[in-house]
C-alpha cells in the first residue's frame, strides 16, 4: 500500500507539472495561430485519447515521465525537425516554423514561464489562505560527533544567519548548508540566552546521504502556522521564494560545473518519486509546497541552454536573430542529438545514484 501511495504521488506531482508546462506551450501556440496536432501526457503507447473541434488529439500515454505538444509541421515531439512538403499554403501559415521569430520564442518560453506561474500561485495560496508555515530555527537536538557538536552548538540555540544569509525557518539551514563547497567552513550566528554569538563550523560530508551536514534537528517535528499574510506580503514572499530557490539551484549547478562539488545528491525519476511519496505522507500542505518546488525546478531546468530543452531552442533563436537567418537544419539536428545524449547520461547517472540509496532505505 505504501508503494502504491508513493507511485500515486509521483504520477500526480509529475502530471500536474507537465500539464501546466505543456499547457503553456499549447495556449501560446493557439494565440499565435499555430495548429496543435497532439497534446500528450506521457510517452509511448496511447492509453486514452480524443480529438477536439480544432483538430488537436488529447491523449494519455503509457510512460508517465513527461509529455509534449506536437505542432503542425513537426516531424517529432521535440520540434527538432520539420516537414512541410505535403502541406497546402493555408496549412503552412499554421505551422510553428513559419511564424515570426518572436512568436516562436514566445511559444517556447511559455512552457517554463507557466511552471513559475504555477509555483507562484501555489505559494501565494499557502501564504494568503493558510498562513506562513514555519519550523523555528531553534536547535532541538545535536547529533553526537557531528559538525555542530564539535563547533559548540547546543540545544536551544537559535540560528540567526549562516554566511550572512538570514535564517527564518529551520529548512533554511539545510538549504544553505547544502550549497557549501567541500572543505569550506560556515560562519554561523546564533542566539543563546539572549546573547548573539558567532561560531565557525565545517560541515561533515556524511557518506550515507552524500551531503554536507551540520548534524542538528529541529525543536518541533511539524510545520506550524505562524500567521496569515496579507495580499501584498503573500505576493512578496512568494516572489522571494521563487528567487531564492532559483538562485540556490543555479549556484549548486555552477559548483558542479566548476568541480567545486560532486553531483552526488542529484535526483532522477526514482528520487522524485521518493520525495513525492514523502511529501504526500506529510499532508496536503507539504504536498502543495513540494509541487511548487518541483514546478520551479522543471521550469528552470528547461531554460538551460541545452539543445532539446526549451532553453536550447531559445539559444538557437538568439543565434538566428544575430545572423538574420537560422543555422542549417543539419547543424541544428546535430546539436539536438548532442543535447539528447547529454541528458540521457545525466538520467542514467541519477538512476545510478537513486537505486542504491532507495534500496538501502527500504532495508534499513
Amino acid at each position: 500500500m505504501i508503494s502504491l501511495a508513493y507511485l500515486f504521488a509521483f504520477v500526480l506531482v509529475l502530471s500536474i507539472v507537465v500539464i501546466v508546462h505543456e499547457g503553456g506551450h499549447f495556449l501560446m501556440a493557439r494565440l499565435c495561430g499555430v495548429q496543435v496536432e497532439e497534446f500528450s501526457l506521457g510517452f509511448g503507447k496511447e492509453l486514452w485519447g480524443r480529438n477536439d473541434k480544432k483538430g488537436t488529439r488529447w491523449k494519455v500515454c503509457l510512460i508517465p515521465l513527461g509529455g509534449y505538444v506536437k505542432m503542425l509541421g513537426d516531424e517529432d515531439a521535440a520540434s527538432a525537425q520539420k516537414s512541410t512538403k505535403k502541406l497546402s499554403e493555408k496549412e503552412l501559415k499554421k505551422t510553428f516554423f513559419m511564424k515570426p521569430l518572436w512568436q516562436r520564442a514566445l511559444i517556447i518560453f511559455a512552457g517554463p514561464a507557466t511552471n513559475y506561474l504555477l509555483a507562484f500561485i501555489l505559494l501565494f495560496g499557502l501564504f494568503f489562505g493558510v498562513g506562513r508555515l514555519v519550523v523555528p530555527p531553534v536547535i532541538g537536538e545535536v547529533m553526537p560527533d557531528s559538525a555542530a557538536q564539535k563547533a559548540g552548538i547546543m540545544v536551544g540555540d537559535k540560528i540567526i544567519s549562516i554566511n550572512d544569509r538570514q535564517v527564518a525557518d529551520f529548512s533554511d539551514i539545510g538549504r544553505i548548508v547544502r550549497l557549501v563547497e567541500y572543505g569550506k567552513s560556515l560562519k554561523i550566528n546564533i542566539l543563546r540566552n539572549d546573547i548573539q554569538q558567532e561560531l565557525t563550523v565545517e560541515p561533515i560530508w556524511e557518506t550515507k546521504h552524500q551531503l554536507p551536514l551540520l548534524g542538528v534537528q529541529s525543536l518541533v517535528d511539524n510545520y506550524q502556522v505562524e500567521e496569515k499574510l496579507g495580499f501584498i506580503e503573500s505576493v512578496s514572499l512568494s516572489a522571494e521564494t521563487l528567487w531564492n530557490v532559483t538562485v540556490d539551484t543555479l549556484r549548486y549547478l555552477g559548483q558542479i560545473i566548476t568541480g567545486a562539488r560532486v553531483p552526488r545528491d542529484l535526483r532522477g525519476p526514482l528520487g522524485i518519486a521518493e520525495a513525492s511519496g514523502d511529501a504526500l505522507m506529510g499532508g496536503w500542505i507539504v504536498l502543495i509546497g513540494f509541487i511548487a518546488n518541483v514546478s520551479i525546478a522543471i521550469g528552470l531546468m528547461n531554460l538551460l541552454p541545452i539543445p532539446v530543452l526549451d532553453g536550447g531552442h531559445l539559444m538557437l533563436y538568439a543565434v538566428e536573430a544575430v545572423r538574420r537567418k537560422p543555422l542549417s537544419e543539419k547543424i541544428q539536428n546535430r546539436l539536438v542529438y548532442t543535447g539528447l545524449s547529454f541528458l540521457l547520461v545525466i538520467f542514467a547517472y541519477s538512476m545510478f545514484l537513486d537505486v542504491p540509496r532507495i534500496i538501502k532505505r527500504i532495508f534499513e
